[in-house]
Protein backbone atom coordinates (compact mmCIF):
# COMPACT_ATOMS: atom_id res chain seq x y z
CA UNK A 1 0.00 0.00 0.00
CA UNK A 2 0.79 3.51 -0.75
CA UNK A 3 1.77 5.79 2.25
CA UNK A 4 -0.53 8.82 2.52
CA UNK A 5 2.09 10.72 2.62
CA UNK A 6 3.06 9.40 -0.96
CA UNK A 7 0.02 9.95 -2.52
CA UNK A 8 -1.30 13.78 -3.62
CA UNK A 9 -4.56 15.06 -5.88
CA UNK A 10 -4.89 19.00 -6.55
CA UNK A 11 -8.29 19.98 -6.91
CA UNK A 12 -7.34 23.03 -9.64
CA UNK A 13 -4.41 21.59 -11.44
CA UNK A 14 -4.50 19.48 -14.66
CA UNK A 15 -3.00 15.86 -12.67
CA UNK A 16 -5.90 14.37 -11.51
CA UNK A 17 -3.65 12.13 -9.31
CA UNK A 18 -0.20 11.58 -8.48
CA UNK A 19 1.41 8.67 -6.78
CA UNK A 20 5.73 7.82 -5.59
CA UNK A 21 6.94 5.34 -4.66
CA UNK A 22 9.63 7.64 -2.34
CA UNK A 23 10.01 10.61 -1.30
CA UNK A 24 12.97 12.58 -3.14
CA UNK A 25 15.41 12.31 -0.61
CA UNK A 26 18.15 10.49 0.68
CA UNK A 27 18.75 7.31 -1.59
CA UNK A 28 16.35 8.15 -4.02
CA UNK A 29 17.60 11.56 -4.62
CA UNK A 30 20.83 10.19 -5.72
CA UNK A 31 19.34 7.17 -7.52
CA UNK A 32 17.27 9.32 -9.93
CA UNK A 33 20.75 11.41 -9.60
CA UNK A 34 23.02 8.58 -10.89
CA UNK A 35 20.77 7.41 -13.63
CA UNK A 36 19.70 11.26 -14.93
CA UNK A 37 23.06 12.41 -14.73
CA UNK A 38 26.15 10.18 -14.36
CA UNK A 39 24.11 7.38 -16.75
CA UNK A 40 24.17 4.64 -14.47
CA UNK A 41 21.59 2.70 -16.31
CA UNK A 42 22.33 -0.58 -14.43
CA UNK A 43 19.78 1.37 -11.62
CA UNK A 44 16.98 0.89 -14.02
CA UNK A 45 16.10 -2.63 -12.74
CA UNK A 46 15.16 -1.39 -9.50
CA UNK A 47 13.83 1.74 -10.34
CA UNK A 48 11.68 0.27 -12.73
CA UNK A 49 10.73 -2.21 -10.86
CA UNK A 50 9.41 0.35 -7.83
CA UNK A 51 7.13 2.25 -10.53
CA UNK A 52 6.15 -1.04 -11.39
CA UNK A 53 4.95 -1.78 -7.64
CA UNK A 54 3.04 1.33 -7.29
CA UNK A 55 1.11 0.49 -10.90
CA UNK A 56 -0.05 -2.56 -9.89
CA UNK A 57 -2.08 -0.58 -6.77
CA UNK A 58 -3.67 1.41 -9.47
CA UNK A 59 -7.24 0.94 -10.22
CA UNK A 60 -8.84 1.26 -12.66
CA UNK A 61 -5.87 0.49 -14.66
CA UNK A 62 -5.37 3.70 -17.52
CA UNK A 63 -5.70 3.32 -21.43
CA UNK A 64 -2.41 4.63 -22.00
CA UNK A 65 0.92 4.96 -20.18
CA UNK A 66 2.74 7.77 -20.92
CA UNK A 67 6.98 8.57 -20.76
CA UNK A 68 7.50 12.35 -19.97
CA UNK A 69 9.57 12.73 -23.64
CA UNK A 70 12.41 14.35 -23.77
CA UNK A 71 13.74 16.55 -26.89
CA UNK A 72 15.93 15.10 -29.41
CA UNK A 73 18.51 16.75 -28.68
CA UNK A 74 19.02 15.98 -25.02
CA UNK A 75 18.16 12.38 -26.35
CA UNK A 76 21.45 12.26 -28.31
CA UNK A 77 23.77 14.06 -25.53
CA UNK A 78 21.90 11.67 -22.96
CA UNK A 79 21.20 8.35 -24.84
CA UNK A 80 18.05 7.47 -23.16
CA UNK A 81 15.08 8.79 -21.87
CA UNK A 82 15.28 8.08 -18.07
CA UNK A 83 10.94 8.39 -17.62
CA UNK A 84 10.74 5.27 -20.38
CA UNK A 85 13.14 3.49 -18.93
CA UNK A 86 11.29 3.74 -16.24
CA UNK A 87 8.41 2.12 -17.74
CA UNK A 88 9.86 -1.00 -18.62
CA UNK A 89 8.06 -3.55 -16.05
CA UNK A 90 4.81 -1.43 -17.08
CA UNK A 91 2.28 -3.34 -19.18
CA UNK A 92 3.97 -2.69 -22.48
CA UNK A 93 0.86 -2.69 -24.88
CA UNK A 94 -0.14 0.01 -22.93
CA UNK A 95 2.97 2.18 -23.55
CA UNK A 96 2.95 5.00 -25.87
CA UNK A 97 4.51 7.64 -27.60
CA UNK A 98 1.65 9.85 -27.86
CA UNK A 99 3.24 12.82 -26.12
CA UNK A 100 6.27 15.06 -27.88
CA UNK A 101 8.30 17.17 -26.84
CA UNK A 102 8.07 20.06 -29.47
CA UNK A 103 10.55 22.57 -28.22
CA UNK A 104 13.69 22.40 -26.31
CA UNK A 105 13.70 23.86 -23.10
CA UNK A 106 16.67 24.47 -20.23
CA UNK A 107 16.72 21.63 -17.71
CA UNK A 108 14.38 22.24 -15.45
CA UNK A 109 17.06 21.54 -12.61
CA UNK A 110 18.90 24.86 -13.42
CA UNK A 111 15.99 27.37 -12.84
CA UNK A 112 14.32 28.61 -9.80
CA UNK A 113 10.66 27.29 -9.00
CA UNK A 114 9.21 30.36 -10.30
CA UNK A 115 11.09 30.22 -13.71
CA UNK A 116 9.90 26.01 -14.45
CA UNK A 117 6.64 26.93 -15.10
CA UNK A 118 7.58 29.32 -17.59
CA UNK A 119 10.13 27.36 -19.21
CA UNK A 120 7.98 24.53 -20.28
CA UNK A 121 5.01 26.23 -21.63
CA UNK A 122 4.56 25.14 -25.19
CA UNK A 123 7.18 21.99 -25.15
CA UNK A 124 4.62 19.32 -25.14
CA UNK A 125 1.76 18.02 -27.72
CA UNK A 126 -0.04 15.31 -28.16
CA UNK A 127 0.40 12.68 -31.67
CA UNK A 128 -3.06 11.53 -31.78
CA UNK A 129 -6.54 11.94 -29.91
CA UNK A 130 -6.67 10.98 -26.82
CA UNK A 131 -10.55 11.62 -26.51
CA UNK A 132 -12.36 10.15 -23.35
CA UNK A 133 -9.37 8.25 -22.39
CA UNK A 134 -7.44 7.72 -19.16
CA UNK A 135 -3.89 8.39 -19.44
CA UNK A 136 -0.88 7.49 -16.77
CA UNK A 137 1.98 10.05 -17.13
CA UNK A 138 5.36 8.19 -16.34
CA UNK A 139 8.71 10.41 -14.98
CA UNK A 140 11.70 9.72 -12.56
CA UNK A 141 10.54 12.53 -10.25
CA UNK A 142 8.22 15.25 -9.20
CA UNK A 143 9.48 18.40 -7.71
CA UNK A 144 7.63 21.80 -8.49
CA UNK A 145 4.93 19.64 -10.46
CA UNK A 146 5.78 22.00 -13.43
CA UNK A 147 6.47 19.32 -16.16
CA UNK A 148 3.39 17.14 -15.01
CA UNK A 149 1.38 20.41 -15.43
CA UNK A 150 2.17 21.21 -18.38
CA UNK A 151 2.22 17.46 -19.84
CA UNK A 152 -1.33 16.69 -18.59
CA UNK A 153 -2.63 20.09 -20.02
CA UNK A 154 -1.64 18.88 -23.61
CA UNK A 155 -2.89 15.50 -22.87
CA UNK A 156 -6.32 17.43 -21.38
CA UNK A 157 -6.04 19.62 -25.02
CA UNK A 158 -6.19 15.93 -26.89
CA UNK A 159 -9.05 14.64 -24.88
CA UNK A 160 -8.37 12.52 -22.28
CA UNK A 161 -10.44 13.12 -19.52
CA UNK A 162 -8.44 11.96 -16.56
CA UNK A 163 -4.23 12.39 -15.81
CA UNK A 164 -2.51 10.74 -13.17
CA UNK A 165 0.93 10.86 -12.71
CA UNK A 166 3.62 8.07 -11.46
CA UNK A 167 7.23 9.11 -10.33
CA UNK A 168 10.05 7.07 -8.81
CA UNK A 169 9.85 9.74 -6.21
CA UNK A 170 8.18 13.42 -5.49
CA UNK A 171 9.59 16.09 -3.29
CA UNK A 172 7.30 15.94 -0.03
CA UNK A 173 4.98 18.96 -0.07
Amino acid sequence: MIPERLRYVDPVAMVDELRAHYPYEGSASELVKALKYRRETALVDLMAGAVSEVFDQWDPEPDFIVPVPIHRRRLAFRGFNQARLLCEKLPSDLVTEHLVRIRATKPQVELKPEQRAKNLIGAFRCSTSLVGKRVLLVDDVFTTGATAHECAKAMKEAGAVWVGVLVFAMRRR
